[in-house]
């Protein structure tokens, strides 16, 4: 993919990296609690943010998703670690992801395939469904964020804005 198709990701990714450094370097404790029943802890909502990119993108490369579970089961992404580690855990991440969006073909982004869920759908429309499923869950960060009375990143909307989405 050119530089300007993955434009897109990359405002993403640097939002969600902006919200990881909202919460103060030295602090852990703040990264596994559950202030309300069944929304997921700021951990929790990242190494799902991560995984769910990986994936989709691994099986739009033809790569073996089954190979993400040895990253995401261990440190950071669960269990210990506090804002440094899971930055540095985002920036490996997001450099794997460059990495194989690297080999996506921009003629094929419109070419349908079957998903491993057996609907019909594009290349595009799973990395459309990738940046939608980022802003969800990242969205669920920016509320914990502010219910542990820290302050959120701005929304970048002038960056969305100057990329026409």
């Amino acid at each position: 993919m050119s530089r300007m198709e993955l434009r897109p990701f990359g405002v993403a990714t640097a939002h969600t990296a902006a919200v990881i450094r909202a919460v103060p370097g030295e602090e852990t404790r703040l990264w596994d609690l559950h202030p309300v029943p069944r929304l997921w802890s700021l951990r929790e909502q990242l190494a799902h943010i991560a995984l769910i990119r990986e994936s989709i993108i691994c099986t739009l490369t033809d790569r073996d998703p089954e190979a993400l579970k040895a990253i995401f089961e261990g440190e950071p992404w669960i269990g210990s670690g506090g804002t440094l580690d899971l930055l540095e855990a985002w920036e490996l991440h997001t450099r794997r992801c460059q990495i194989m969006l690297a080999d996506l073909h921009t003629a094929d982004l419109g070419k349908p395939f079957q998903t491993e869920f057996g609907n019909v759908s594009t290349p595009e429309n799973y990395l459309r469904l990738m940046l939608l499923e980022e802003t969800h869950h990242r969205a669920q960060m920016i509320l914990l964020l502010r219910m542990f009375q820290l302050e959120a990143p701005d929304f970048p909307g002038r960056a969305w804005a100057e990329l026409n989405m």
